[in-house]
């Protein structure tokens, strides 16, 4: 992944590391200039553990999901916190309720294990006065619980992008649709983002900051299932590029040049033998003359990893593929016959229009006009 180092692969799933860490332990180490190395070190261990439990937080999802058959494509540990992407994003209520449920469920076991700990230790975590890391005799067990027991909590408040939101539209999903329960967790959502603004005007900084991510979120989630909505209702068929312009493997980068300067195409298909092998779009021409000259091969260029999308699939399904392969066009296939291209950017326009549409439907000015007539 772009920007982010391998770490590993546990259970299969491939885990990432941004390099922004660097930046994060670079800046510690600055501010903790003068003070006892023991002490930068301990700071040290401590944010090591503490993204430990990330991960695991992460890991939680990722295996929930295998057991729905959900797969994951890799997990991004930032210094914000972690991300497991699924391929899929499950609607059926009882997947994303149990899948979004995992994560706090790992910290909320880990912060009882600490808890226990401590309290066989003899030194029970007592509630800090303030919040920050907490010295003394057992601090960084103490650091790592009251870490585990926020993780847990602040991921389950009820809104987009925790946990949490996924866990109430999950819940809310057992009696309505998805889309109605959607909106009903984003209203939630913007609801708490609201409150939590208020509260940092009064109170803290912080909140203010986390009701203005909440409500973003939330209104994001909001907006994304609108337009699944909207392309749930068109098929494949609906905007299907019947005439399309192909080449041959074989055929040199030129050609595909002259192609692209003497029509509106950007991204042509591949064929050999009347099998599609490869898409090839404008960035592969563009990147392939300056990595290997005019003399470079349509094979040597070409995407070979592209989705075969069904006539008859909805556009919600096809725009997924698409984007699962980080590929533009796609061929069409009725049964094993092509019959013709998906262009992502005819899913767009269609959706463009559809907003512009709905506007005019909604509008007063209409209304008005109507009357008149």
């Amino acid at each position: 992944m772009k920007w982010s180092l391998f770490v590993g692969r546990p259970f299969g799933i491939r885990v990432y590391v941004h390099w922004t860490f660097l930046i994060l332990i670079g800046w510690i180490l600055f501010a903790r200039l003068g003070n006892p190395l023991a002490d930068v070190m301990s700071l040290l261990l401590f944010l090591f553990l503490l993204f430990f439990s990330v991960f695991l937080h992460e890991m939680g999802h990722a295996l929930m999901a295998r057991r729905f058959k959900v797969k994951t494509k890799d997990i991004i540990l930032l210094p914000i916190g972690g991300m497991a992407r699924f391929k899929k994003i499950p609607e059926e209520p009882a997947a994303e309720f149990f899948i979004a449920l995992a994560g706090p469920a790992v910290n909320a076991i880990l912060a009882l294990l600490l808890f226990g700990l401590l309290a066989g230790l003899g030194h029970p975590p007592q509630f800090p006065e303030k919040l920050s890391l907490v010295s003394g005799e057992f601090a960084l067990l103490q650091n790592l619980f009251w870490a585990n027991a926020l993780l847990a909590a602040f991921n389950l408040v009820p809104a987009f992008p925790m946990d949490g939101g996924r866990v109430l539209r999950g819940l809310l999903g057992f009696r309505m649709n998805h889309e109605k329960a959607t909106t009903i967790t984003a209203e939630v959502g913007q609801a708490l983002g609201i409150v939590f603004v208020i509260l940092g005007f009064m109170y803290s900084l912080g909140l203010l900051f986390i009701g203005i991510f909440v409500f973003l979120g939330a209104s994001a989630e909001s907006s994304r299932e609108s337009m699944q909505s909207s392309l749930r209702s068109y098929k494949v068929s609906n905007i299907l590029i019947k005439h399309y312009t192909s080449l041959r493997p074989d055929q040199g980068i030129m050609d595909a040049v002259e192609l692209l300067l003497a029509g509106q195409e950007r991204e042509f298909l591949v064929m050999d033998q009347g099998k599609v092998v490869g898409v090839l779009t404008k960035k592969e021409i563009f990147n392939g003359l300056a990595a290997h000259g005019n003399q470079a091969s349509v094979r040597k260029i070409m995407i070979s990893h592209f989705p075969h999308l069904r006539l008859d699939s909805h556009l919600d399904e096809a725009l997924q593929l698409l984007q699962e392969k980080d590929c533009p066009i796609g061929p069409v296939y009725r049964g094993e016959k092509i019959v013709g291209i998906l262009d992502k950017e005819n899913i767009e326009e269609l959706l463009t229009l559809n907003k512009a549409m709905q506007q005019y439907l909604d509008s007063p000015i209409r209304d008005i006009q109507g009357g008149k007539s």
